[in-house]
């Protein structure tokens, strides 16, 4: 008893949360409170927004995914119809975690078709898992043995300079599902670095439980799952130790892919997402090349060919430099990429390059898969969403090279970099997910649009209405 209370009032002294540990989720909470969608353009929610809250109102009402009644009209894109029902083909998991707030807001009195519901939805979505992940990332920054300032400065640098902040100010699965992947890494980084193994067994569940509902809100992060399973075997334990570290990672997996599978059979039949079976896409992939007319057979065999070359290779190219694309937008990310082979050449543990090596490898991969499946660019809106799940991980890695001595030429590079790559996530925060897409280089265009809403105060909506022509 005496041990106890000796523990407590030790414990008690000192502080809780450091100030510095803060910065990070202030700043995220700072910037993304006042521009929170249903807050700056209340009646211009995406289509994929209304199908998300059309699938949440569904389940407080009708206890059911079934949109029939919940859906507006006008919003007949992005559904899955199944008999006389109509779904989201939507992953299900996003509206099954909020549906028990909404539930509770309505039970307050308060109207799921107003704009206050949804923005506390997205606060409660988005934002604070943004926020939160900022702290996590100042607590994985001991990883690289920096100091407190230098910690909460990568916090900040990862997720604004990352596109993270963009994608915090509207209801999407993308930023939290990043946010449980920094979870998921910050768990096995602590079970590598934890002497105590009572307290292991634990974070190697949660870690597994964080990377499933991960995938299970945004499917590409289910190569991220994959990967930072081969963590554990890593890690400089006993063989015994490791064979049960992977049975509880996946025991914690288990959980939200089961859950998942549940809600999701009724609307596809299996346990894939209605967006991956070609049936329900309403136009993922883009549109096959013309078939070309050749007399000659060997010329329309080398036609072929290159063609065969030239089509993924251009859209690589524009997944990274093009309108939409990673270093066009946020050119800080070769310094992630830095990052980790500064950790592959140091006497570093075998399980952090391990970590290092499923991030690269998992980035690497995910681009591939949309290459594969030709992602329509259209669907890609700021930068592109379907990256952020990964983008924030990779940037971590920063870290690595931060801790290294260099030239102030390279610290001015890196700062440019970094400079501009924020900029542009702020820029993409005041309207990440508009109704009507994007046409053009996407920083570009937000500021145009950002712009124009500000030249006539209390009428963003209707400006941009009139630029793109829809309601």
């Amino acid at each position: 008893m005496s041990t106890l209370r000796t523990y407590l009032r030790t414990r008690l002294q000192q502080p809780i949360v450091r100030p510095l540990a803060l910065a990070g989720p202030i700043a995220v909470l700072l910037v993304a409170l006042p521009l929170l969608r249903p807050l700056r353009h209340p009646s211009g929610a995406s289509s994929d927004e209304v199908l998300r809250l059309a699938t949440i109102r569904a389940l407080v009402e009708r206890g059911t995914l079934d949109i029939r009644h919940t859906l507006p009209e006008r919003y007949d894109d992005g559904t899955v119809r199944r008999g006389e029902s109509l779904y989201s083909e939507q992953p299900p998991m996003m509206a099954l975690l909020l549906a028990p707030a909404a539930w509770v807001m309505r039970r307050a009195g308060l109207s799921l078709e107003g704009n206050f519901v949804p923005y506390m939805l997205t606060l409660l979505g988005t934002t604070l898992p943004v926020a939160v992940a900022s702290g996590l990332i100042y607590r994985m920054g001991r990883l690289f043995e920096l100091r407190r300032p230098w910690r909460a400065g990568l916090a900040v640098a990862v997720v604004f300079g990352s596109g993270l902040i963009s994608y915090a100010v509207v209801l999407n699965p993308h930023a939290p599902a990043a946010a449980l992947v920094l979870g998921a890494a910050s768990a096995l980084v602590y079970v590598a670095a934890s002497q105590r193994p009572g307290r292991r067994w634990l974070w190697l569940f949660l870690a597994g439980l964080a990377a499933a509902l991960a995938s299970a809100l945004d499917p590409s992060a289910a190569v991220l799952l994959v990967l930072f399973m081969f963590v554990i075997p890593a890690m400089r334990v006993g063989i015994g130790f490791r064979a049960l570290g992977v049975l509880l990672y996946l025991l914690g997996a288990a959980a939200p892919l089961l859950v998942h599978t549940r809600y999701n059979v009724p609307v596809t039949g299996d346990w894939l997402p209605a967006s991956l079976h070609d049936e329900f896409s309403r136009g993922r992939r883009s549109a096959p090349p013309a078939t070309l007319d050749f007399d000659d057979e060997e010329s329309h065999r080398t036609a072929s060919f290159f063609s065969a070359i030239y089509r993924p290779t251009k859209w690589l190219a524009q997944a990274l430099f093009g309108a939409h694309g990673i270093l066009s937008h946020f050119p800080v990310m070769v310094m992630g990429v830095a990052g980790v082979f500064a950790v592959m050449h140091r006497h570093w543990p075998i399980s952090t390059k391990m970590l290092a090596a499923a991030t690269l490898a998992s980035a690497v991969v995910i681009l591939l898969l949309y290459c594969i499946f030709r992602g329509d660019w259209q669907e890609a809106m700021f930068a592109s969403r379907w990256f952020v799940v990964f983008l924030p991980m990779l940037l971590f890695w920063i870290g690595a090279w931060v801790r290294r001595q260099h030239q102030p030429a390279a610290w001015a590079f890196a700062g440019v970099l970094m400079g501009f790559s924020v900029l542009v996530g702020l820029i993409g925060a005041t309207e990440p997910f508009p109704a009507d897409g994007f046409r053009t280089y996407t920083a570009l265009d937000a500021t145009r649009r950002m712009i124009s809403s500000q030249a006539v105060p209390g009428h963003g909506d209707t400006l941009v209405e009139t630029d793109h022509g829809r309601p």
